[in-house]
């Protein structure tokens, strides 16, 4: 089957988790907000909910060139009638374009509910609020995967124009619930989000079913987001952070989230400097280490760009300590996938200049991207403090 896995916030970082997931030759095509997916898919749902960078998983009904004139009236009509599930009592759709056009996408509206309408009683109505697209959000709220109701997206690519069914929607409630609901919460032991998290053990796992059999190693836990996404996804979870409080506060949120998930086996969580860490530290069996590492002191404002320099100065002597002690106690072919921080000084990204040399000496690097520097970025607009994330195999 083929189907266009709609993308969030950070596309890049989605593409590399989808290829992780699905095989670096899983993507036939790339389209406005996404990318065409060739895969076997049995729960939907379940797959979404594996995904960070996804926000709707749908499965493409029909496709023309661009370069030909497309009745995308009659798609949506045949579309929405294909796709409900139940054809009786109030029947509701929603269409959305990418890239959007206002203009088409009200004459789409107003002409396919008329057509719906005559073929299907007078019960239909479309749920675009001022004939806009419809978010994964309003989606969700208006229940589009329903049996009386059908959700359709019109996407572009360069070449072709696909017209899709949603067959799941990230549950952003969910996500929200434990990342903000979380009883030991704070800026100061980190604020990683979930979702992020699940990017990050994706691309280490690759294509791994997950299992208690296999575990994700956190050395920098923090408040423990990454070891609670693992654990839910199915892996077993280990973690250590130099700092007392923030084990305490893993524990806390891994007990919480053992009892809303209704998870068995507490994790292993303990106090030790990602810089002294033995053999006997490391899980017993197969693992690898996802991480979100020190990301530097919390910025209130911009600092001056000498300032910075020294703050990666000292950054840089944590990860030159931290990987050459790695190289000498993991066992060789462990895969790890971390963030390290970057600042934004005017319009410019500031790095950790030296990182990639550090992790050569150390490491295998694994490239996430054909950039200068073979990383990925996740950025938001404003933020003081960004995330560089790096793979790294141990040789």
């Amino acid at each position: 089957m083929k189907y266009i896995f709609q993308t969030g916030h950070g596309k890049g970082l989605a593409k590399a988790e989808l290829q992780a997931v699905h095989g670096n030759d899983c993507i036939l095509d790339e389209v406005d907000d996404g990318f065409v997916v060739e895969t076997e898919l049995t729960d939907p749902i379940a797959h979404l909910n594996r995904l960070g960078g996804v926000v709707r998983i749908t499965e493409i009904l029909q496709s023309g060139s661009v370069n030909m004139p497309l009745n995308f009236e009659e798609w949506v009509v045949k579309g929405v009638d294909a796709g409900l599930e139940k054809k009786e009592g109030k029947i509701r759709y929603g269409v959305s374009m990418h890239p959007k056009s206002e203009g088409v996408l009200t004459k789409i509206l107003k002409n396919s509910k008329n057509r719906l309408k005559e073929d299907l009683g007078s019960n239909v109505r479309f749920v675009n609020k001022d004939f806009q697209n419809l978010s994964s959000v309003q989606a969700w709220h208006e229940n589009l995967l329903a049996p009386g109701a059908v959700e359709l997206h019109l996407f572009k690519s360069d070449t072709k124009w696909y017209m899709v069914k949603t067959v799941a929607i990230q549950d952003f409630e969910s996500y929200s619930y434990r990342d903000y609901d979380r009883p030991a919460r704070s800026a100061k032991n980190g604020m990683f989000p979930p979702k992020v998290a699940q990017e990050l053990i994706n691309l280490a796992v690759g294509t791994m079913v997950p299992t208690d059999k296999f575990c994700i190693y956190d050395p920098f836990c923090g408040s423990g987001t990454v070891l609670q996404e693992a654990w839910l996804m199915g892996f077993s979870t280990q973690g250590s952070d130099l700092s007392m409080q923030c084990v305490a506060d893993t524990k806390e949120n891994m007990d919480w989230i053992k009892a809303e998930g209704q998870l068995e086996g507490p994790p292993y969580v303990f106090e030790k400097d990602a810089l002294d860490l033995t053999k006997k530290d490391l899980p017993e069996g197969p693992f690898a280490i996802v991480s979100e590492t020190t990301l530097g002191p919390i910025l209130t404002k911009p600092l001056p760009e000498a300032e910075l320099l020294q703050v990666h100065a000292e950054l840089q002597g944590l990860y030159d300590g931290f990987f050459a002690n790695l190289k000498k106690i993991a066992p060789k072919g462990t895969i790890m996938v971390f963030t390290a921080p970057y600042h934004r000084v005017g319009g410019d990204r500031l790095f950790l200049e030296h990182l990639p040399e550090i992790l050569a000496e150390h490491t295998e690097i694994i490239p996430l991207s054909d950039h200068a520097r073979p990383s990925l970025f996740f950025e938001r607009k404003d933020q003081l403090v960004s995330r560089e994330i790096w793979k790294v195999r141990i040789v």
